[in-house]
């Protein structure tokens, strides 16, 4: 029976899979298999070529690994990719391990960044970093490689893989407000502070440049806040009427996305998206009053929990990639009973 699938290994094997869809879908056909080079080397009656990955070396990111037991960890994996090749009419197997390795280095030249793959739940999109080798390193590398003679090979970095846990961690609620109160003595009474919610600060938005991101407020009675919260069942709550006011580019088109949380599921996407456009360019003060905003709804009025809205535009960068821009956050709270 085998091994159950990793994340690492399903990793690792979507960057094999790339690699060989690549070579077919150009009409030459090869193996792309994951190994030690001398595990992958051919008899003398294999017609196929080659191309051999051996993943060899597996490091943290190197940003600070501050990761809970429960959380993703992301590291960086080094790869040696090796060629393999046969003879085949009146090309050398030398020179057609040459044009393997001329079109691995082409390959990842034009496509650096892999497309998004799902690897047990998290989103990976490989980059691929061509890494120099030194004649020590391989010297080293191919010593361990039996009686395999060294063949021409790559080394790549590929940024970044991730090792998921089988229990994901649930991601904690949002502080919606803050307030604070001194006592004389350590007592046990309930608070009499008003928690503060934060100010809207009104942020200059540079839409000249490509890549510029939407600001967003909830618009109230007593003006803008990014801030609200309700008990459950309230007549606040009935009353609730969620409206928000875009600043950008104005005219310019957004989507306005919910994401919501539970203590159960943690945070996740949810209600349904609402096209919009930007109606100012500036958001006004926290204070001001009569601004006009889109009217939204809350993705649930009857379960506790929380939900953050998000305004998002999709750029396309001049290599033709789409990047996704999202807004500040808008949080609402709904709790049972007192606060």
């Amino acid at each position: 029976m085998p091994l159950p699938e990793t994340s690492l290994s399903r990793a690792c094997r979507s960057i094999a899979d790339f690699v060989q869809s690549s070579f077919t879908a150009a009409g030459h056909p090869i193996q792309a298999r994951l190994g030690t080079p001398a595990a992958a080397q051919p008899a003398n009656t294999d017609t196929e070529h080659r191309l051999n990955l051996f993943f060899h070396r597996f490091e943290p990111m190197g940003l600070g690994s501050h990761e809970l037991p429960n959380q993703t960890l992301w590291i960086r994996v080094y790869c040696i990719i090796t060629a393999f090749a046969v003879d085949e009419d009146r090309i050398s197997a030398g020179e057609s391990d040459l044009r393997l390795i001329g079109e691995i280095l082409r390959l990842f030249h034009e496509t650096p960044v892999l497309a998004p793959i799902d690897v047990g739940g998290e989103l990976m999109q490989a980059q691929m970093v061509l890494q120099p080798l030194s004649l020590d390193q391989i010297q080293q590398l191919w010593q361990t490689q039996s009686e395999v003679a060294y063949r021409p090979s790559l080394a790549y970095e590929v940024a970044l893989v991730p090792i998921v846990p089988k229990a994901p961690a649930v991601g904690g609620p949002l502080v919606g407000a803050i307030g604070t109160e001194v006592r004389a003595r350590l007592t046990r009474e309930p608070s009499t502070v008003t928690p503060r919610l934060p100010a809207v600060a009104p942020r200059a938005i540079d839409t000249d440049t490509l890549d510029w991101a939407p600001q967003i407020a909830f618009v109230t009675s007593s003006g803008l806040t990014e801030s609200l919260s309700a008990a459950l069942g309230s007549p606040e709550l009935a009353a609730l009427q969620l409206s928000v006011v875009i600043a950008g580019a104005v005219g310019a088109p957004v989507t306005l996305s919910w994401e919501i949380w539970d203590p159960v599921a943690g945070w996740r996407p949810g209600g349904t998206d609402q096209p919009a456009t930007a109606a100012v360019s500036r958001l006004p003060d926290d204070g001001a009053t009569g601004v006009a905003g889109v009217t939204v709804a809350l993705p649930s009025t009857t379960t506790a929990g929380q939900a953050v809205l998000y305004a998002a535009r999709t750029v396309t960068r001049s290599d033709g990639a789409q990047v996704t821009v999202r807004s500040n956050p808008l949080l609402v709270t709904l709790f049972e009973g007192a606060p």
